[in-house]
């Protein structure tokens, strides 16, 4: 335990004083849980909200309950799925600029 201890001081003593002050909370015990009640709780404030918001939309469907939602999140989906198709479209072989045990030029000429 004190090795992890003294781990960390020398952690905190390689950071610069700014670095330490903007980001010295990253390395908490309890950011990850913090973020995800903060989230959640936002989220509850948002889906409460959503009753609350008198609509008056020109399509009817999106006066539907949680309609921001589930159209945001479908078009995330989209857009991180087509990545996918476009990645295999896009990717080349290991080898696509040559053998690593060819020889260089050097020179151009």
């Amino acid at each position: 335990m004190a090795n992890a201890k003294d781990q960390d001081a020398q952690n905190d003593e390689s950071l610069s004083p700014t670095a330490s002050a903007l980001f010295g909370w990253v390395s908490w015990k309890h950011t990850p849980a913090l973020f995800f009640w903060g989230l959640a709780g936002l989220s509850v404030l948002l889906i409460g909200a959503d009753f609350l918001i008198n609509r008056h939309d020109s399509v009817h469907m999106a006066e539907r309950f949680g309609f921001y939602g589930f159209y945001g999140f479908a078009a995330f989906s989209i857009a991180v799925l087509s990545g996918w198709p476009l990645g295999a479209l896009l990717r080349r072989d290991e080898n696509y600029y040559g053998e690593e045990d060819e020889p260089s030029d050097g020179g151009g000429s």
